[in-house]
């Protein structure tokens, strides 16, 4: 029985097994050629190459750009201060937040006790009846004005009365013209104290 034939499925094993060697035997070559070449040298002389036609072209444009910044030191010096005007004030204007916020919350602090301190006051006077009685309008007051139109002719003295009166502005005697007439005089003291 020693000499019987192996299993089939040993034998499969050990083909799959023969094969799956080979192929990591395969994978580990190639890694290890990979591994050997100088990646690092050979990307530095692609990048060179790449870079060249760059190089080339860059030196041109530096030797413009120098001249057009010595042509134009002038306005940029003036653009610049302009700019650091502005930053001052953007930056003046930013170290004032705290105030924003202490005037904001005032604002919102003084619109709500206005309108807590409304409530309570309309409140408080509807339930003592202190409300002003409505002024009805007069029909009087629209007939003396009617009655004023320059147009008419029997204006009485009582259509002329007015409610109120004129005071004097200004004793009887003379008053001086001018500045004089304006200013407060001191009274002389004649005590030593």
């Amino acid at each position: 029985m020693e000499d019987a034939e192996p299993h089939p499925a040993r034998a499969v094993a050990a083909a799959v097994l023969a094969v799956l060697s080979g192929a990591f035997d395969l994978i580990a070559r190639v890694v290890l050629s990979l591994w050997a070449v100088p990646w690092r040298w050979l990307l530095s002389q692609l990048v060179r190459v790449i870079a060249l036609p760059l190089r080339l072209v860059w030196l041109p444009l530096s030797y413009v750009a120098s001249f057009l910044r010595v042509l134009f030191a002038p306005a940029l010096y003036v653009a610049s201060y302009a700019l650091s005007c502005v930053n001052a004030f953007i930056a003046f204007v930013v170290s004032l937040e705290p105030l924003y916020t202490f005037f904001g919350a005032a604002a919102g602090l003084g619109i709500f006790a206005g309108i807590a301190l409304a409530i309570t006051s309309s409140i408080i006077t509807s339930h003592l009846g202190m409300h002003d009685e409505e002024p009805e309008k007069d029909e009087t007051s629209l007939d003396k004005y009617e009655q004023l139109k320059p147009g008419r002719r029997d204006i009485t003295p009582a259509v002329l009365e007015t409610d109120w009166y004129w005071t004097e502005s200004s004793p009887s005697g003379r008053r001086r013209p001018g500045l004089l007439s304006q200013t407060i005089h001191e009274e002389d003291d004649d005590s030593d104290l």
